[in-house]
């Protein structure tokens, strides 16, 4: 520009609108999980931009959809956390160090709350409920891996109320079942956000998909048609499986689209379910996969202290595990007061920060516990979070 040249008013007026504009939506913009930053598999290795990812955090399984009680279905204290509850339960993993989180009631079937309240009418309700748990784990960044099913009839209704449904059948082999399934499936890794506007496909906050919880009966040829159909619909995302069998097997670890293999630890019920780490992790690295531990047992009733540090530190030892995640985690209610311990009469290990008596702990054994989990939270993701 030449010396006596002025820029025209209206000009400098646009220029000026575009910069408070971009200023404007920085500042309101949330700080959610770098958009198009996938956590990606490279053989027994999780990465993220190219370098190694690891993860520990907790079960918040009630986000979604609550039930004090934890009680069959049918039960009838069913209720929507507000987004108050749901951001209030991420903040409290974040003091943890917590870096994902395992949504247990992202799977829900038949009851008038649920994702599915009728076969094959979805409710937009529910949806926008997760909606904002996605989204609020985003704002918090933290990984989400959600479910689509569970077998065990708890509120969410799950396999259970699948046959109801239909009035018959074997959920893994009855082609309708099959079919009603997927398009619950579709349902959800198909929709648009409503908070953030990202389908959930393209959302890195969401770290896997999990055909279901602990779908020990499920044969490897659903096991593998569901894992390549998910995979169809969602090219970006890793798949845990859901078969949590005794301990890892092989042949089902070496399914192509599963990315992950998963195992639930919990001495209290015997040895079926006690810490068989050496042998799973050495059938994950046969099949070339990783190994995650998706739910354990840290309380007294499972573990000593010394138990529970010398477990995380052979986890927090090899790089070929790639995260875990304890069950189940607390937060706080509307009003005060805190999350009901699940399982009936309240024996299902719940954990509390800050820390809290329950019929299983001590406020002061937990207290030790929770700084434990909290260091091993650091340690695996390699900088604490202050």
């Amino acid at each position: 520009m030449t010396e006596g040249e002025r820029i025209p008013l209206g000009l400098l007026v646009r220029v000026a609108c575009g910069l408070s504009l971009a200023v404007l939506l920085l500042t309101l913009t949330p700080q959610l999980v770098a958009q198009d930053h996938f956590v990606t598999r490279a053989g027994t290795r999780l990465m993220l931009d190219g370098k190694p990812f690891r993860f520990a955090g907790g079960n918040l399984d009630y986000l979604a959809l609550a039930a004090d009680s934890f009680g069959k279905i049918g039960a009838t204290d069913i209720y929507y956390p507000s987004k108050q509850m749901i951001d209030d339960a991420f903040a409290a993993l974040n003091k943890m160090n917590g870096t994902a989180a395992r949504v247990w009631s992202s799977a829900s079937q038949g009851c008038p709350l649920c994702i599915e309240p009728e076969r094959g009418k979805f409710s937009e309700t529910a949806l926008r409920q997760l909606d904002y748990v996605v989204y609020s784990a985003g704002k918090h960044h933290v990984r989400l891996i959600l479910l689509f099913v569970d077998p065990w009839g708890y509120y969410t209704g799950g396999i259970e109320q699948y046959k109801r449904w239909r009035g018959r059948g074997d959920f893994f082999r009855d082609p309708s079942l099959i079919a009603d399934y997927k398009e619950y499936v579709a349902t959800l890794i198909n929709r648009k956000n409503a908070f953030s506007g990202v389908v959930y496909r393209d959302d890195p906050t969401i770290l896997a998909w999990q055909p279901g919880n602990e779908l020990r009966d499920a044969p490897i040829e659903w096991e593998r048609e569901i894992a390549r159909y998910i995979k169809s619909l969602d090219r970006h995302h890793l798949i845990i499986s859901s078969n949590d069998f005794h301990s890892v097997e092989v042949e089902w670890a070496r399914i192509p689209e599963v990315d992950m293999v998963s195992r639930h630890y919990y001495p209290y019920f015997g040895k079926d379910f006690f810490w068989t780490l050496e042998h799973d992790r050495d059938a994950a690295k046969q099949a070339n996969k990783v190994l995650v531990v998706d739910e354990f047992g840290w309380d007294r009733g499972n573990l000593s202290l010394e138990e529970l540090k010398k477990r995380l530190k052979i986890v927090q030892a090899d790089a070929n595990i790639g995260g875990d995640l304890f069950w189940a985690f607390r937060g706080p209610k509307d009003g005060g007061g805190a999350m009901a311990v699940p399982g009936a009469g309240g024996e299902w290990w719940a954990l509390y920060y800050p820390a809290r008596t329950t019929p299983n702990n001590t406020k002061d054994d937990m207290r030790l516990r929770t700084q434990i989990l909290r260091d091993h939270a650091a340690a695996m993701s390699g900088a604490a979070r202050h």
